[in-house]
């Protein structure tokens, strides 16, 4: 016989834990369990979920469980598609949903403003390329002022003069 759980048919080791298989079939998987861990360790821990869910006793229901369901059934029937999608929002009250939307709103809007991070690094400062001939011509136009300087000084009488 093959492995069960080597070929993917482990549910053949479920039917044998729950007592559904013929005798011929349960006794190959029994000679295969005897030279099988893996398979013998699935059979027992299936065997063990067995027995736990027959010893397991169900609550028991109501007299009026029908009644009550089959009200409930026939009253979501009656809803409209609208009530039916806006229920679960029924119970929460509107100050409870105020404060949640308004929340919603200023996050979509505080993700629209907010910038990217590579725009958050600082920029390089910016440099100004000066042309030599631009250098030059300021230089010209200092000395010429510096003339005037020296001008306007030698025709001025000082106060000590008058």
């Amino acid at each position: 016989m093959n492995c069960p759980m080597e070929d993917r048919h482990s549910e053949t080791l479920v039917a044998y834990a729950a007592g559904e298989l013929d005798r011929e079939t349960a006794a190959a998987i029994e000679r295969h369990l005897s030279v099988c861990p893996a398979c013998r360790s699935m059979a027992a821990e299936q065997a063990a979920l067995w027995n736990t869910l027959d010893i397991w006793e169900a609550p028991p229901v109501s007299s009026d469980f029908d009644r009550r369901l089959y009200g409930r059934i026939r009253n979501e029937a009656r809803l409209s598609w609208w009530e039916r999608l806006s229920r679960p929002f029924r119970p929460m009250p509107l100050r409870q949903a105020l404060p949640l939307a308004a929340t919603t709103c200023l996050l979509v809007i505080a993700s629209f403003l907010v910038r990217q991070p590579d725009q958050l690094t600082p920029s390089r400062p910016r440099r100004e390329v000066v042309r030599a001939d631009q250098v030059e011509r300021t230089l010209d136009d200092l000395e010429l002022l510096r003339q005037f300087g020296t001008a306007n000084q030698a025709e001025t009488p000082h106060a000590d003069t008058m």
